[in-house]
Parts: structure tokens; sequence; C-alpha cells
């Protein structure tokens, strides 16, 4: 296990790296570091599966994951994501069900922020709010029209 000091600037690089961070404070940045979990999964793990309600939000410190989605009785792979992207934010800004299942491709390591604290420390920041939204309707376009190129 590494050492404390060494977490925390692996987490604070990995925040830095998501765009839509550059608005929060260096307060608002820490008090968000004690809130995220730490969890590494292995390769074939589902993170999160389409249908199921979206409690959280995923940071990828480091490895891949492939996005899933059903079509009929297929699966149709959407999207790659890897060290230092995140996923899941879609469920929790629209309060629908996961629209996808992700995928671990290899051993990943993620940073995981609960839906309550998703909301209280980004949501309640009308900057990254915006930026979320943003990240939200172009995912959602491609989303859309690669599900329909693959039919």
């Amino acid at each position: 296990m590494e050492p404390t000091s060494a977490i925390f600037r692996h987490l604070r690089r990995v925040l830095q790296q998501a765009y839509f961070l550059h608005f929060m404070s260096p307060k608002d940045l820490d008090k968000m570091m004690t809130c995220l979990r730490a969890v590494r999964v292995f390769k074939g793990y589902k993170i999160i599966r389409q249908g199921d309600p979206g409690d959280a939000f995923y940071l990828i410190a480091s490895g891949r994951v492939s996005v899933w989605v059903n079509k009929g009785n297929t699966q149709v792979r959407v999207a790659g994501l890897r060290s230092d992207e995140y996923f899941g934010e879609m469920a929790l800004i629209s309060n629908e069900p996961r629209n996808a299942t992700v995928l671990a491709e290899m051993l990943t390591e993620l940073f995981i922020l609960e839906k309550h604290n998703f909301d209280n420390l980004l949501m309640k920041n009308p900057g990254i709010a915006q930026k979320l939204r943003l990240a939200h309707e172009q995912r959602g376009e491609i989303m859309s029209n690669l599900v329909q190129s693959q039919v």
C-alpha cells in the first residue's frame, strides 16, 4: 500500500485532470478529496450496470474501462475510457437509471464520489454544474449516435 501522502498526491493529480474541477477552490477540492473512496477492481468487473440507479461518480486513477449499451439482445461497445477520465455523471445529473454498463478492461483503480457528495460539492458550484451538464449533453448525443449506427 502506498503511503497516504503519495495517495493524496496521486488523487490531486487525477482531480486536476478533470477539466470541470478547475472551477473549485482549493478548500473545496480538499473537501472533495476527503469524500472520495479509492477502490481497485479486476479485469471483467462490472462497475456499473445499465438500468441501475445512479449512486456515484467515478474518476479513473489508473487502468481502462469500456462502456457498453444493450441494444436488443446484444451489447454494443460505445466507448473506452482510461486514466484521468471519468464516468457515471449522466445518471446523477439526469436522475434517470444508468444508460450503460461499464466494465474494467484491466486492473483499474477508481476514486468514487457518492451521489450526495456529488450534488453538494459539484452541482452546487455554478461553473462546475454548467460544465458537467454540457458534458452530459455531449456524451448523450455521442452515445445515441453510436448506438444508432450499430443498428
